[in-house]
């Protein structure tokens, strides 16, 4: 994703300053894109002699490079300095104002009064519209996961082999009942990892680093790298490495850290 670096991965950015996907709107244009009951839309409402709407700039730019690839959201832009019909529908009363039109039928808008940082806004669209990104644009470590296929997954790995090809069509059973579209894929998948895991023990593990590989070196564009992601992180689950085990881990390192005497520190 352009402007964005991967930290972990390696993967590089195209270019170093973010290229805007912000939406410009009007009045015409206002309840056609941010009414749109399929949609999250966060709509900034400035004026374009406010000095504080010049400094989230930026920052907004980033914030709609970020959600590019994602269908669902939208991040718009309203000069409404001069515009008396807009002012009169919305709390409008000062610049920056940013209100979010969340998607489903007859949701509430909401005001937000959050700080203006990257972070505090790229949480805030993933808490209402339901996505999963980081601040470098790419999906978190919980992206394509689901619980019940996790649970499946952590069985499998420690089952005998009889065992396994009766999780396998639990496995089966469990895809078929995800309706989420953009699911489907990625709960096929978890299926898919189990069979090939069944003729070849270390399929997680080679395809893991195959799939490293490519995504460190770059080549590939921003919605490609989404399903990588989301096949990798599926793939942590049956090496013992899901978030959940990362975040155990992690607390007993702390923990060792604090028990260890000064003198070895």
């Amino acid at each position: 994703m352009s402007g964005f670096v991967h930290k972990k991965t390696g993967v590089l950015a195209r270019i170093k300053k973010a290229v805007s996907h912000v939406v410009e709107l009007d009045y015409a244009k206002f309840k056609d894109v941010a009414l749109d009951e399929a949609k999250f839309v966060l709509v900034e409402f400035f004026a374009p002699w406010c000095g504080h709407c010049k400094s989230l700039a930026p920052i907004y730019a980033q914030l709609s490079e970020i959600f590019q690839n994602d269908e669902n959201v939208v991040i718009a832009s309203y000069d409404a300095s001069d515009d008396a019909k807009i002012k009169a529908e919305y709390p409008i009363e000062g610049f920056p104002t940013l209100i979010a039109f969340p998607a489903g039928k007859g949701a509430d808008k909401i005001e937000y009064d959050g700080a203006r940082s990257l972070e505090d806004l790229v949480a805030f669209v993933n808490k209402h519209a339901g996505t999963q990104r980081t601040t470098e644009g790419i999906l978190d470590q919980n992206a394509g996961r689901l619980e019940t296929l996790d649970a499946i997954a952590r069985k499998y790995i420690a089952a005998s082999e009889a065992q396994r090809a009766k999780l396998i069509a639990k496995a089966k059973k469990a895809a078929e009942k995800v309706k989420d579209t953009t699911q489907v894929k990625f709960a096929k998948y978890y299926v898919k990892v189990m069979e090939k895991m069944a003729s070849a023990s270390d399929f997680a593990s080679k395809e893991a680093e195959r799939l490293s590989a490519i995504v460190k070196s770059g080549a590939m564009s921003a919605s490609k790298l989404d399903g990588f992601t989301i096949r990798q992180n599926v793939l942590k689950v049956f090496l013992g490495k899901d978030a959940k085990d990362a975040a155990e881990e992690e607390g007993k390192d702390a923990a060792a850290e604090e028990d260890r005497p000064k003198d070895e520190l």
